[in-house]
């Protein structure tokens, strides 16, 4: 029953965020410096992939930020990237907060988030919310509103969506 009525919080906190969000202007970029990534544990993501992604756009691997989604708690892995989070819906509180780490990662402004999720899913869609991103890419088996930039790709096929969304973005930054 308490999960029920947190589930109903959590729902009710992402339609009022969602709503802002569709409102914040976006501003012209020329070039980007940081990237976050968000993936759900669904999919086997080579960190790799995105190392040469950000090459195509001259971001560092230290201005990459991992967020996999797993169902529970697990621990750290080594990672390439600047940093990999871990997060799991046992880390928010019934009220829908997050803890400390996410705070902090939620002050921190980035260029391109990246929503590696294709579903309607509420943890990656919640935490995607709370990004201050100056620009979207995602799925468009997703809500259209967390995204600037939508692709209808299947998601397990990473190759193809990051080389779409190399070539749409080096259109977008000129």
């Amino acid at each position: 029953m308490v999960r029920i009525v947190s589930d109903f919080v959590l729902k009710s906190r992402f339609k009022k965020k969602l709503k802002l969000l569709t409102s914040v202007s976006k501003s012209n970029r020329k070039e980007l410096k940081s990237i976050v990534i968000l993936v759900t544990g669904n999919y086997e993501v080579k960190e790799t992939l995105f190392i040469d992604f950000a090459k195509a756009f001259k971001v560092p691997a230290q201005n990459i930020t991992i967020v996999v989604f797993n169902k529970n708690k697990i621990p750290l892995q080594d990672t390439l990237l600047g940093q990999r989070i871990e997060c799991s819906k046992e880390m928010i509180d019934f009220w829908g907060n997050f803890p400390q780490k996410f705070n902090d990662f939620f002050k921190k402004e980035v260029d391109l988030l990246i929503n590696y999720f294709d579903d309607n899913s509420l943890l990656p869609s919640y935490v995607s919310i709370f990004c201050k991103a100056k620009l979207r890419v995602g799925f468009s088996s997703t809500q259209y509103a967390l995204n600037d930039l939508i692709l209808n790709v299947n998601p397990s096929d990473t190759d193809l969506f990051l080389s779409e969304s190399t070539k749409y973005l080096k259109s977008i930054l000129k």
